[in-house]
C-alpha cells in the first residue's frame, strides 16, 4: 500500500474517532459501548450502515472498548480505546461520563 492510501486510511481513522466521540448524534453509540463490560472490544461496523462504511470508512477494521480511568476523582472518567486491525492504528481518549446526556 502506498503512502497516499496509508494517509487516507489514517485520516479516515481520525474521522471515525471524531464521529463516535465528538458528535452529539453519536451519544446512542457511546451508550451502547459503555453498556458492554469494561475491556469488551466491539466492532465499530455494528454502529454504521453498509453504505456509510463504503462511502466514509472503507478499508478500516476498527474495534472500540472502554476502561475505567483510574485517575478519575469522581468515578465519571472512562478511557475509550480505538484499535484498527489492518494498519495497527490505535488511540486512547479520556471521556467524561457527565457529558453523556440521559436517554430522552
Amino acid at each position: 500500500m502506498d503512502n497516499v492510501d496509508e494517509d487516507d486510511l489514517s485520516l479516515k481513522f481520525e474521522m471515525l474517532i471524531d464521529h463516535i466521540i465528538a458528535k452529539k448524534s453519536s451519544q446512542p453509540i457511546l451508550r451502547d459501548i459503555f453498556g458492554h463490560s469494561s475491556g469488551d472490544w466491539v466492532n465499530f461496523r455494528n454502529y454504521i450502515d453498509k453504505n456509510t462504511y463504503i462511502e466514509e470508512y472503507e478499508g478500516l477494521d476498527v474495534y472500540v472498548c472502554w476502561l475505567t480511568e483510574i485517575n478519575s476523582t469522581n468515578d465519571q472518567g472512562r478511557l475509550v480505546a480505538f484499535f484498527e486491525n489492518n494498519q495497527l492504528y490505535s488511540q486512547i481518549l479520556i471521556f467524561n461520563m457527565n457529558t453523556l446526556k440521559p436517554k430522552a
